[in-house]
This record gives C-alpha cells, structure tokens and sequence, in this order.
C-alpha cells in the first residue's frame, strides 16, 4: 500500500469568555500513515468520511467537533483558549460507515490570543487493524460481495490411499484475542522444518478431526510448501480438485487459505460466516487470526494442518 500525506486545513473559531472576542485561526492538520508493512488490497478502499474531534489533552473533554467537507478537508470547530487542547482524526468508507478505517491524536498544544495566525498540527494515521476487508468476487467483470448461496459441498479425503507418516500443527484461537508470539513462531517453525525432499503427498485443514479441505495431489502439495517456504508475501494460489489453496503474507507472516469460492484468490481477506472457506495467519498481528467460515473476529476454535506423505 501506497502512503499518502494529506493536509487537512481547519478552521477553528476561538472563543473568549473575557469580552466575548472572537478571533478566528487556522490550524492546518498533517497527517502520516504508520511506516508499517501492509498487505496490498486489491479492491480499492475509497474514504468517503473525514471526522476531527478536538479535546482536551488531559481530561478527553470533546469541546467540538466536526466533518470535513470531502473536496477541500475543510471544516469549523469552536475550541477555549489557553487550554491543553489535542485533535483525534477519523475517517470512514462507504463499505463501513461505523467502523473508522484510519485514525490518529495530535500531541497536545495550546492556542492563545497571541498564536499566530496558522498553527500546524502534526497527526501521525494509522488504520485500524480491526477494519474488516470483505473478500469480493467478480462476475461478469462486475465486483459483488458474496452474501448468500455461497456454500458448496465440502472436499473429502481419499479413503483408498495409505499414508506411513504425517505432520501436524494444531493451535488453539480466542475470539477476539491476537494470537501470542508464541503461536506465530510455533506456526513459522512448523514450516521451516518441512523438508521437500520428504516428498509429501496429502495437505488438509480444518479443526481437530474435522477437516474441511484437502488435497492429496503429491506434485500440488510440493508447490504449496515451497511458495510457503521461499515467498511468505506473494499472493499466490493453485487448485486441487476443485478447491483453491492459497499463500501469502498477511500481518507479520504467513496465510494458507482453501477454498471452493475459485475467484477468491486473495490473500489477508475477510471471509464471511457462509463462505466454505477456511483461513490460517496466526502471525497477523491482531485478531483476525482466521477460521473455519468466518475469518475475522472467529468464534473461539482450535485449527489444524496436517501433511502427510
């Protein structure tokens, strides 16, 4: 993702209770994404909604607050003087109008009847990790979020085939708790100590003795281990009978996703509740760990890969 520095030019009215003067000062707001990695999104993210609350720095008191005008970033607060005074920046998409997509607070500063008459407010933005990204499908080169009739009969396992030996990563996730460092190294080292030379020919996912997907295709399952080994950021994606399995960073490592939705081939997405789909990224950083269905703020579960060969 691209970052962007934006001015935001605000026009704040003053107010004096000695007098009843009004004066009127312009604080002009800079604000900088977060210098973090970010998983590119696919489908653009368009912000339809600028909010500034100013505050005071000690006690959060809001004593105005306002939206911008979309086309100039422009607006007008009233705001005391000689007080300890902070702006908390917010704004919104059309996808999600009440969950803010990027946020950020000034340091504090004062205005008085003495400041010049532009001051500078520096905001540093970060998004909200807790934004949801729905996965999106196309058809008919239109984009459409897939809401309903979305289930396709799961994948089974191959009865006839005798495998001599497997490996397994299994880890227990809480709903809306950000898995421990712990989890992401354990996740990591599962698949730093994946040899291909083992030569592995059944990959599944899925909870404990319930697996969702599989795929049982030796030379498929090579090329998921080795995208996952040697490229933890690309999107990349391959189909095993009928079902989609995907790789790529999302957050601090690396997702492995298998799906029966063939379109939806990105990597770092939300996945809904009625998607027959299942996501792993316990190194996202924050709560969107995966799941069985539902991929972000899952209901607490315990998820599973196993290979075997």
């Amino acid at each position: 993702m691209k970052f962007i520095v934006s001015i935001l030019a605000i026009l704040i009215l003053l107010l004096n209770c000695e007098g009843q003067k009004e004066e009127e000062v312009k604080v002009a707001l800079t604000y900088n994404h977060e210098q973090m990695r970010q998983r590119s999104i696919r489908t653009p993210i368009v912000v339809s909604k600028h909010t500034i609350d100013v505050k005071d720095y000690n006690y959060k008191h809001i004593y105005d607050s306002t939206e911008l005008d979309s086309s100039t970033l422009t607006g007008t607060v009233e705001v005391p003087v000689n007080v300890n005074l902070e702006v908390e920046y917010k704004n919104y998409t059309l996808e999600q109008p009440q969950i803010h997509y990027e946020s950020g607070i000034s340091s504090p500063f004062i205005v008085t009847h003495s400041s010049p008459p532009t001051t500078t407010v520096t905001i540093s933005v970060a998004i909200n990790p807790d934004y949801p990204v729905q996965e999106t499908e196309t058809v008919d080169n239109e984009t459409t979020e897939c809401t309903e009739n979305c289930i396709v009969d799961n994948s089974t396992i191959v009865d006839n085939v005798t495998y001599t030996d497997n490996a397994t990563w299994s880890d227990n996730f809480t709903y809306n708790t950000k898995p421990t460092q712990n989890q992401k190294t354990v996740w990591e080292n599962f698949w730093d100590n994946i040899s291909i030379s083992d030569n592995w020919s059944y990959v599944s996912v899925g909870h404990i003795n319930d697996v969702t997907f599989s795929c049982d295709n030796k030379s498929i399952v090579t090329q998921i281990i080795t995208q996952i080994q040697n490229d933890n950021t690309t999107n990349w994606n391959t189909i095993c009978d009928n079902v989609t399995w995907v790789t790529g960073g999302c957050g601090q490592g690396i997702e492995l996703k298998a799906t029966v939705e063939n379109n939806r081939t990105g990597d770092c997405r939300c996945a809904t509740i009625s998607d027959n789909t299942t996501t792993i990224r316990p190194a996202i950083n924050n709560k969107n760990w995966g799941g069985v269905g539902k991929s972000c703020s899952a209901s607490s579960q315990t998820l599973q890969v196993i290979l075997k060969r």
